[in-house]
């Protein structure tokens, strides 16, 4: 719950009870009815063993959470998104926790791999009719993967994936930082041929995705790291992508990983002071 719906939530409450003991008084929310203070519309007095929070005059507070909170949720229609519903009521498509469903792009050169309600999607065909194929991803899902697939971080490499001829005939495009909901769904996948091959920046940035995963897939994930990745770096490698203070410190951390794949590329990240972003790998 953001603030917006804690705060709606305590005006609520002060409404209907006439006062809030001031320990529920945040200083965001002293921040939100500091007019209401000035106004008179609410005031502080003693109650109990410190202050509480009174209204002195509830038509007024009424009309500050109908303008403030302009659409009650009775008023917002049910089919709608939370996130339309955010924006009705607080003025913020985050407000409430997100239920849309998540757009998933993916290319494939094969079928079999990726099935709905147990029956192939015929995905390579609509790939090579469209460049692309997607689906909406939500609660329950209704797909399920059924072999090895690669997870691309930039459009370049997702869309000439099969340049590189990898053992696996389906990528999906993750767009950088993938959604915990495409990582749960990923987590739920219980086909025993299902794995990841991730192909991320080589990078702090990159492999810190990578750590991110596996500690969620474990050895159902892999990092993609060529037999020629060193002389790449030697080519290719671009010593901006550690000048960040955040990539510092990240790279810091990763020295530190048990994974020998990560252990490898930092050392190559380290020996060349600088990293190689993925697009290196068509050349």
């Amino acid at each position: 719950m953001i603030r917006e719906v804690q705060y709606e939530t305590k005006l609520r409450e002060l409404l209907a009870q006439g006062s809030l003991p001031a320990s529920k008084c945040g200083c965001g929310f002293r921040e939100l009815i500091a007019p209401l203070l000035d106004g008179g519309v609410l005031a502080w007095q003693r109650g109990g063993p410190g202050k509480q929070l009174v209204v002195a005059a509830s038509e007024s507070l009424v009309k500050f959470i109908a303008v403030t909170y302009p659409q009650s949720s009775d008023k917002v229609d049910s089919p709608l998104s939370s996130r339309v519903t955010a924006v009705a009521r607080y003025r913020n498509s985050k407000a409430l926790s997100n239920d849309v469903s998540e757009v998933v792009n993916l290319r494939t050169w094969g079928d079999g791999v990726l099935r709905c309600e147990g029956e192939d999607v015929p995905v390579s065909t609509l790939t090579a009719a469209h460049g692309i194929f997607s689906f909406l991803l939500g609660d329950g899902s209704r797909h399920s993967l059924h072999g090895p697939c690669a997870l691309v971080e930039n459009p370049a490499v997702f869309t000439a994936c099969e340049r590189l001829g990898l053992p696996l005939s389906l990528v999906f495009f993750g767009r950088g930082r993938i959604s915990e909901r495409l990582l749960d769904w990923f987590i739920q996948q219980d086909d025993p041929t299902f794995g990841i091959l991730h192909l991320p920046d080589y990078d702090p940035v990159g492999l810190n995705e990578f750590e991110r995963i596996r500690n969620r897939l474990g050895e159902r994930v892999r990092l993609h790291a060529p037999c020629d990745l060193e002389q790449r770096f030697e080519r290719f490698a671009n010593r901006s992508l550690l000048d960040k203070p955040n990539s510092r410190a990240m790279l810091a951390k990763l020295r530190r990983s048990n994974c020998a794949e990560v252990h490898r590329v930092v050392e190559l990240i380290d020996r060349s002071n600088a990293g190689l972003e993925q697009e290196a790998l068509l050349l």
